[in-house]
């Protein structure tokens, strides 16, 4: 896949380089709606990769996943607006288990529903309520190193572990801005040694737990400077134990590093995609429009409203660029 930019521009820091870009707009086929949520094969080994729209109220058929390869190449689509079995409506995050298979989160109908790889419905579990296995707007999934599911149970203000099966386990966190305290959690990540890292919606913050929910470390603070947020979305940790964190209204995604410390900012530098070349391509009348428009490119270039990140063994980054449609990757340097 030929990148859409000559210069390769470095991150903020330098630390990072662009790479590409994937993506359109689109309610089918190869493109994606608000996606919100990306996930990269199940095999370490996978060039897959999983992008889920979330689409809008009027425009219900473009709620999906929809999976291509790493270099762009649209493999196929599944999922279906509603609210039976192997259909959701206000999707919000999706992840791999170890064991190969793909789970989404409904806030709408508080469950989350299970897929093959390939898009086959497997099952579902969850219900509305605040008892134990129990969810309000489920948001974050993550799976710790004995392959049982982490979700951020979003209004309940709590991390809950279940099985596969969704049957509980355990459970840490309450409302409030305190040490292990919540208010709105979002993402969540889980490192090597199972450390598990949530991004504190309205708190502004990230912490930092042990596979038991004891809180190590928090960080970040309301604002627009550096290891400041203004309501952080998705999270990733790399192997070296570096920490991604999509600052969502600050347009922007900053590192850290395992203690918190301050590193870099992605600020997105995408030109089009392959998948826009080709469209331009099909619909010459379209790229006449945009040459006699006026616009201001530069802007369009940066990540607006960034809301899920990941991190790949070859160390590139794969950042879901929600409200242009599109997923932007850089490579760590």
């Amino acid at each position: 896949m030929t990148t859409q930019t000559q210069e390769k521009p470095l991150s903020v820091k330098g630390l990072f380089q662009f790479h590409d870009v994937i993506g359109l707009l689109s309610a089918g086929d190869a493109g994606f709606s608000n996606p919100v949520s990306i996930a990269l094969g199940p095999d370490p080994d996978s060039s897959g990769m999983y992008v889920l729209s979330r689409a809008n109220p009027n425009q219900p058929e473009a709620v999906r996943v929809t999976r291509c390869t790493k270099e762009g190449e649209y493999v196929g689509q599944f999922g279906q607006w509603g609210e039976a079995e192997g259909q959701f409506t206000w999707v919000t995050d999706m992840a791999f288990s170890h064991s190969g298979e793909l789970f989404i989160a409904d806030e709408h109908s508080h469950r989350i529903s299970v897929f093959t790889p390939e898009g086959q419905y497997l099952r579902c579990f969850g219900k509305a309520g605040k008892g134990e296995g129990e969810l309000d707007r489920p948001s974050g999934l993550a799976f710790d190193q004995k392959d049982n599911l982490l979700v951020v149970d979003t209004l309940n203000h709590r991390v809950q572990r279940l099985t596969k099966d969704g049957q509980f386990l355990s459970s840490w966190g309450s409302q409030g801005s305190g040490p292990g305290q919540f208010n709105m959690p979002w993402g969540i990540a889980v490192d090597g040694q199972d450390n598990v890292y949530i991004t504190d919606w309205r708190n502004d913050r990230v912490q930092k737990f042990d596979r038991n929910g004891k809180a190590l470390l928090a960080f970040g603070r309301s604002g627009a400077g550096e290891g400041e947020f203004n309501r952080p979305t998705g999270i990733a940790v790399d192997a070296d134990g570096d920490v991604y964190v999509c600052d969502w209204r600050n347009d922007r995604v900053q590192v850290f590093g395992a203690r918190g410390d301050y590193k870099d900012t992605l600020t997105g530098h995408a030109g089009m995609s392959q998948w826009a070349l080709g469209y331009l391509a099909a619909n010459p009348e379209v790229e006449l429009k945009l040459n006699k428009a006026v616009q201001n490119i530069e802007p369009k270039k940066r990540f607006y409203r960034p809301v899920s990140v990941k991190v790949d063994g070859e160390g590139k980054v794969y950042v879901v660029d929600c409200y242009r449609h599109r997923v932007q990757i850089y490579q760590k340097r």
